[in-house]
């Protein structure tokens, strides 16, 4: 086939860009046949032309790169992405401005990655702006960890996000308590010394008779709501020199003590930490809760729309107090369901916790749901994404499996994957009297002939799997691509003629080791043919009944790879 190479060149380009210069010619491939599903039968043709525009593109340096991608059209949009009708928001008659707003105690698993994507897809579809806000102000239960930060930008860079601005919550401190002071002074905050348990017994309140006909309890008001305005100044100032210690202050926003959600009514916006393990963040012990950040920054950032999980559902309830005070116009809201993995916890704080106790190696875990861990087993990018679009922000929680995932990965794999022969458990064989052949030639992959052929190097002794010579001993099979035998220690050749007898994979006499890491965590081990030798660490190959692997270490003696899926 004749490619239109300036197009490829752009692949490529665009594929570099995203990670930082070095483009990766199976991502490459993979996206190609994606948009092109014509490009399949010429897929040996079309990886060599890939090969030598990604040697080409190494070369360049990252700026030349941008400059050359924006002469040839500059980014190229997914045709699927077009294609592919979203659940729409409502109407985008202005900005359309979203954000993610992960917090930094651990790399992005699925869940998060889902929320990042569906924001960033809809950025592209309304050509807004999408901006990361690393939600970093719980230095008690939800402890920022220094490395994460990065991490996420790897993961977002790797999923194809590009942020157009990144804020930390943590430098913006500043600016919560002058809003909360400001609040202060227009009466519509305070600060509440009683203790928990006597606010919330207020909170709860008593039912009064004008509540009768509806059913509805009221809050009380504390002692503290309606002291001086000078004396909550003067207590949020004694709660930022720390003169107030943990649980003895808090400071509250002011709503309807009638609202039927109790967790509204004079709800939190700061606390005291007497300890705050923050990375960056040192000699600052009072800290805004969630729902006033996120309403300050929303607000300040421009943040038109707003896409959040279920579970956030009265977040709006409380933050619509602070954007009425402050005369603000609300974004538009869009929930989404819980989203979740069976048999993988998503949860960052149970990962951390067993990583720290050895159940788990690190956050690349191959248990783990993490992006870090699907990266590690060799899943493409554009796979997880695919998935997450077609699921979409559903307002239902959402419950895959991994062999949902492993389909949208199986569609862009199956027709790159090369297929070697390995043999799980090896026992060796001898067949007497074979046909005077020192090699055999079987196709790299059955669908795509054209593609060529790897090299079997052959003589009267092979091995097989330890299951297969348990289940057809002294039977007769064939050996795949050779010839019908007896089986047994010593095998007795037969005869070339293809019959209907069970086909049974073999490795030659001159093997190599190889070692599979699964997704429970444990190894198989066997013998591989050759002439994987002659792939790269990097490469995703398929080895019959096993499954996908991607190939983690090749040596000319030695090949450990990583289970992707069957």
């Amino acid at each position: 086939m004749d490619f239109d190479k300036l197009l490829l060149k752009r692949y490529v380009l665009d594929n570099s860009i995203k990670y930082n210069g070095t483009p990766e010619v199976g991502s490459v491939l993979g996206r190609v046949i994606i948009d092109n599903p014509d490009f399949k039968k010429d897929v040996k043709e079309l990886r060599s032309v890939i090969d030598k525009l990604v040697s080409e593109v190494k070369k360049m340096k990252l700026p030349e790169q941008k400059e050359d991608l924006e002469q040839l059209g500059g980014p190229l949009k997914n045709i699927q992405e077009e294609e592919r009708e979203m659940i729409p928001l409502l109407k985008v008659k202005h900005d359309f401005v979203v954000r993610f707003a992960p917090n930094p105690n651990g790399p992005l698993h699925l869940g998060n990655a889902r929320q990042a994507v569906v924001n960033w897809l809809y950025r592209n579809i309304y050509k807004g702006k999408f901006i990361l806000r690393f939600d970093d102000t719980d230095p008690k239960n939800k402890v920022p960890m220094k490395e994460a930060y990065d991490w996420i930008k790897e993961d977002m860079e790797w999923l194809g996000i590009k942020p157009d601005e990144t804020y930390t919550a943590s430098k913006r401190l500043n600016i919560y308590y002058d809003h909360f002071q400001q609040l202060l002074k227009m009466g519509k905050a305070y600060v509440c010394t009683c203790s928990q348990e006597d606010f919330k017994r207020l909170r709860e309140g008593t039912r009064k008779p004008d509540d009768e006909e509806t059913g509805r309890i009221s809050g009380d008001p504390c002692p503290c709501r309606d002291l001086s305005v000078s004396t909550h100044i003067k207590r949020f100032e004694k709660m930022l020199s720390h003169e107030f210690k943990e649980g003895e202050a808090v400071g509250r926003i002011k709503t309807d003590l009638r609202d039927k959600h109790n967790s509204v009514r004079d709800w939190p916006a700061f606390r005291i930490v007497d300890k705050p393990k923050h990375p960056f963040v040192k000699g600052k012990h009072v800290w805004p809760l969630l729902d006033f950040a996120s309403a300050i920054d929303d607000h300040l950032m421009g943040v038109t729309h707003i896409i959040r999980g279920s579970d956030l559902l009265l977040s709006r309830n409380k933050q619509l107090y602070v954007y009425g005070y402050f005369r603000w116009k609300y974004p538009i809201i869009k929930l989404q369901g819980k989203f979740s993995v069976s048999n993988i916890d998503l949860s960052k704080t149970k990962t951390r916790e067993s990583i720290e106790q050895g159940i788990y190696t690190g956050y690349d875990d191959v248990r783990l749901g993490t992006i870090k861990s699907y990266r590690r087993k060799g899943f493409y990018s554009e796979a997880l994404v695919e998935m997450i679009k077609e699921i979409g922000p559903k307002i239902r929680d959402v419950t895959i499996t991994p062999e949902f995932l492993s389909s949208f990965n199986r569609k862009m794999l199956d027709p790159l994957a090369n297929r070697y022969f390995f043999v799980k458990d090896p026992v060796p064989i001898t067949v007497l009297n074979p046909p005077k052949e020192t090699s055999v030639k079987i196709p790299l992959h059955p669908d795509y002939l054209d593609r060529g052929n790897r090299e079997l190097k052959i003589g009267k002794k092979f091995f097989i799997s330890k299951e297969d010579f348990k289940d057809y001993r002294t039977k007769i099979i064939r050996l795949i691509g050779l010839y019908n035998i007896r089986l047994n220690t010593t095998s007795q050749f037969l005869t070339k003629q293809l019959l209907p007898y069970p086909k049974i994979q073999f490795v030659p006499e001159k093997s190599v080791n190889m070692k599979i890491l699964l997704p429970n965590n444990t190894l198989i081990r066997g013998l591989v043919e050759k002439d994987i030798t002659k792939l790269k660490p990097g490469e995703r190959v398929q080895l019959p009944r096993i499954g996908f692997v991607y190939l983690s270490v090749v040596k000319s003696d030695y090949v450990y790879a990583y289970f992707i899926h069957n």
